[in-house]
């Protein structure tokens, strides 16, 4: 299983991080893709992360079963300014691939009608003028898409995802190593 997950500056820093480490200790493979022209990406905190990839130079979606949006006030609006990511969710909703939204950026996808009598959760404030069946629940799935309210719920997001592409499983086991706990 291999995620593609966009970064735009002023992301915010656990949704990315904590979801991609998640991920990896599922063994899926992330690929962090910068929205910009330059690799380096500035987090919503001030941390410069170097991303594995410039979006602009992904031409083919076909090796990546999810897309992530991490959220954060002005990362959401820059991925939202961009059209490169707007084709690049297109993508992903035309060849049925998982969309995976946290935060504020479910509104993203609410804005482009992608949500319209969907259940679908986002950071408080940000589901107004969507078209879709906010629910305020911590993660939400509903087909192709999941999303989560907020910075808070990153790990049930990221585990959301694991159970979706890789069954429940997988999903408690790694949750079992995240909790330092082991298996009865």
């Amino acid at each position: 299983m291999r995620g593609l997950l966009l970064l735009a500056d002023g992301f915010e820093d656990t949704e990315a991080l904590t979801t991609r480490d998640v991920l990896t200790r599922a063994g899926i493979e992330v690929t962090t893709a910068s929205i910009s022209d330059y690799q380096q990406v500035q987090s919503s905190f001030g941390v410069d992360i170097l991303a594995d990839a410039l979006l602009k130079l992904i031409f083919d979606i076909t090796p990546y079963d999810f897309l992530v949006l991490p959220g954060g006030g002005r990362g959401t609006a820059n991925l939202e300014a961009s059209s490169i990511v707007q084709n690049c969710i297109d993508k992903f909703v035309k060849y049925d691939k998982y969309v995976c939204a946290i935060c504020a950026a479910p509104s993203i996808l609410g804005h482009r009608g992608y949500l319209k009598g969907k259940k679908y959760t986002c950071f408080a404030g940000c589901e107004e003028g969507i078209d879709g069946i906010f629910t305020g629940n911590e993660v939400e799935k509903d087909g192709k898409f999941i999303t989560a309210r907020s910075m808070m719920y990153s790990v049930p997001f990221a585990l959301t995802i694991i159970k979706e592409l890789l069954g429940e499983q997988v999903a408690q086991k790694v949750e079992i190593g995240l909790k330092g706990q082991h298996k009865k």
